[in-house]
């Protein structure tokens, strides 16, 4: 962009400020820019040193930046490839940082160029035609002057110039985004083609900097060597059109569209006459903001000429004199011999301030950047019958737009073909304004009635939906994990509860038993009793007193034997399978008692608890404990051998009654 030469014109020494070169002229007419390039020193300077201008363009800038959305192609791993260019572009680029920056850029000069710097290895070759050594940069003592490297050879131990080699290495770390200053950038624009050539005039401090030895040593190693050729040889740098990308403003066509216009360019006089009131500001506050104290003599009688009467000398010095008195005391009471007038000269900044008119100049100021005033002061709410939010959101999803075309354009592609990533479409979130409450209601009724999905409604909240997904397989796992601990906890306490349970009725049962032992033996006593009351009886009647019948002695004898725990006759020795018994053991009710014990203690406990249970049964009642495990030994061999047990038929004599009693 140039200046036309109609209006390009500088103030003239024999103009005064009333006499313009055109009726639409103003004093900041005087003087308008040259070049392009002078003009981006003005836009510079304003937006460093002015008050108003800075906080909208920060604003501005920052407010259109939103959260990156990852969209990956249909057959790649979506977690994966979010994460792998989640940390090339959000940790490694920082590339919201530097859209800020692109877009600061932006919106002060009209235009912002940035490239992406690639890591590389230098080596150092040896000259020497008999050594020709290359070795790494780094492992060489090395010294940059006379644009040459030069330094001490450890290969054939001579002071040599290398020549520096720059490799590519593969290093996704060490990716930059450099911005450049406009102010150096030349462009070689043909309309005709919309095509342009970007040239890098490399600045003079630059060169100077490389140049001195004593601090070009950090600058060097990470120059690239084509910037150091272009400085020895007094050359420009051209830029590659596939390495560099053009922010430009839109504006109107103009003589030379190569760069974009400057969005503050229509500021500049409002600019000019806010920076004139405040000098205004300046000067009433440096004159008129404090006031000068008189104190004038007066005549006792009225009169004007107190000159005549009194010393004005002796006067003025005991009014000094009081003064300093007063400023040590200030509630002290002074006299004067005379009257005195006080007269106050200026003290009226108040009158003359320029407040007003500073701030219709700063809302045209601010007006002229395209935001309301609410933007920076704020109070600015959201509402539907105004338009100016909607005019606003309109020039921030422009913003947005400009910086999802760098991402799709520039900055993903390069950096997919450099890291051999897996492709992806990142964009910007949709911009919305943050307290559009009415939106966002809307969407949730459409998601209550399954017209949009739980995506479109989460991002249209804000959030990140791929964050929160991963979020809730996160808290779901926690609540697995949770509830499982809880339940292995609840079956660990029934359990506990099961074992005492068993204990307790282990107990209880060898405690029923102790008391049917002890019915048992009761009856059995009852029975012997009558049974010697009728022999007894019979004696009496026809047999010698004190004689039985030999069926009875041993019916008498057997349950004797029974009660002491000794093996009668008949009976089944420990160990002695029972089958091998003779037919003339008692079989009946003690018989089928013990086998329904036996079948309850197998059901009742299991094998890692019975012989806890036995050695308690041993020690309350040894003989029960003793023809318990004689039938589980039993049992447990029949199980073994397949052999059903025995079958006893009932006794059918008498005799046989009588003892099974």
């Amino acid at each position: 962009m140039t200046i036309p030469s109609s209006v390009r014109r500088t103030p003239s020494a024999n103009r005064t400020l009333n006499s313009y070169p055109s009726q639409f002229f103003d004093i900041s007419s005087q003087y308008i820019p040259p070049s392009v390039k002078e003009l981006f020193r003005w836009c510079q300077y304003l937006y460093v040193t002015h008050s108003e201008i800075a906080p909208v363009i920060n604003k501005k800038c920052a407010y259109v930046i939103t959260d990156l959305i990852y969209e990956t192609q249909t057959g790649d791993d979506p977690g994966r490839a979010q994460k792998l260019w989640q940390e090339v572009l959000e940790r490694d680029l920082n590339i919201r940082e530097m859209e800020y920056k692109l877009l600061l850029d932006l919106e002060v000069y009209g235009n912002a160029f940035c490239s992406i710097s690639f890591p590389f290895e230098r080596y150092l070759i040896c000259n020497n035609a008999a050594c020709k050594a290359k070795k790494s940069a780094k492992n060489v003592k090395w010294k940059y002057e006379a644009n040459e490297f030069r330094g001490m050879c450890e290969e054939c131990n001579s002071k040599v110039n290398f020549t520096a080699e720059d490799k590519p290495i593969k290093n996704r770390r060490r990716i930059k985004i450099i911005r450049w200053y406009p102010q150096y950038i030349d462009i070689h624009y043909n309309p005709f083609t919309n095509r342009s050539t970007y040239i890098y005039r490399i600045p003079t401090w630059l060169r100077k900097r490389i140049g001195d030895t004593a601090q070009n040593k950090t600058l060097v190693e990470d120059t690239p060597i084509e910037f150091l050729k272009a400085i020895r040889e007094k050359k420009n740098i051209q830029f590659d059109t596939d390495n560099i990308y053009h922010f430009k403003n839109p504006s109107i066509s103009m003589e030379d569209d190569a760069f974009g216009t400057p969005p503050m360019l229509s500021i500049f006089k409002d600019a000019w006459l806010y920076q004139t009131y405040k000098r205004a500001q300046e000067a009433i506050a440096i004159d008129h903001v404090l006031p000068m104290t008189l104190l004038i003599p007066s005549s006792p009688g009225g009169d004007m000429s107190p000159h005549l009467s009194v010393n004005l000398n002796e006067w003025a010095g005991k009014m000094q004199n009081i003064v300093q008195k007063w400023r040590r005391d200030p509630i002290g009471i002074f006299t004067v011999p005379f009257p005195a007038m006080v007269q106050n000269v200026r003290g009226d900044a108040k009158a003359l301030n320029a407040f007003d008119e500073m701030n219709q100049v700063r809302q045209q100021i601010i007006g002229g950047l395209d935001v309301p005033q609410e933007f920076i002061y704020g109070g600015l709410n959201w509402s539907g019958s105004s338009i100016s939010l909607r005019v606003l959101e309109n020039l921030f999803i422009s913003k947005v737009t400009q910086l999802n075309n760098f991402l799709r354009d520039f900055i993903v592609p390069r950096i997919k073909q450099y890291c051999d990533l897996p492709s992806v479409i990142v964009r910007h979130r949709d911009f919305k304004m943050a307290d559009d409450v009415q939106q966002k209601q809307i969407a949730l009724g459409l998601r209550q009635t399954n017209t949009i999905s739980d995506q479109s409604t989460v991002e249209e909240l804000g959030f990140d939906y791929g964050q929160e997904q991963d979020r809730k397989r996160s808290e779901e796992k926690e609540r697995i994990a949770q509830l499982t601990r809880m339940a292995v906890a609840q079956a660990e306490a029934q359990g506990q509860g099961m074992i005492i349970q068993a204990r307790y009725q282990a107990k209880a049962q060898i405690e029923m038993q102790k008391a049917q032992q002890q019915a048992m033996q009761q009856q059995q006593a009852e029975q012997q009793k009558q049974m010697a009351q009728q022999q007894a009886q019979q004696g009496m009647m026809g047999g010698q007193p004190g004689q039985m019948d030999p069926a009875q002695a041993q019916q008498m004898a057997a349950q004797q034997g029974q009660q002491q725990g000794q093996p009668q006759e008949g009976q089944p020795q420990e160990g002695q399978p029972q089958e091998q018994a003779p037919q003339g053991q008692p079989q009946g009710n003690n018989q089928m008692m013990l086998d329904t014990m036996v079948q309850n203690f197998l059901k009742t406990y299991p094998p890692d608890m019975r012989d806890e249970v036995m050695n308690q049964m041993r020690q309350s009642n040894p003989e029960l404990a003793r023809a318990i495990q004689t039938r589980i030994r039993l049992i447990e061999r029949q199980a073994k051998t397949l052999t059903p047990l025995p079958e006893q038929r009932a006794p059918t004599s008498a005799r046989s009654n009588r003892s099974s009693v």
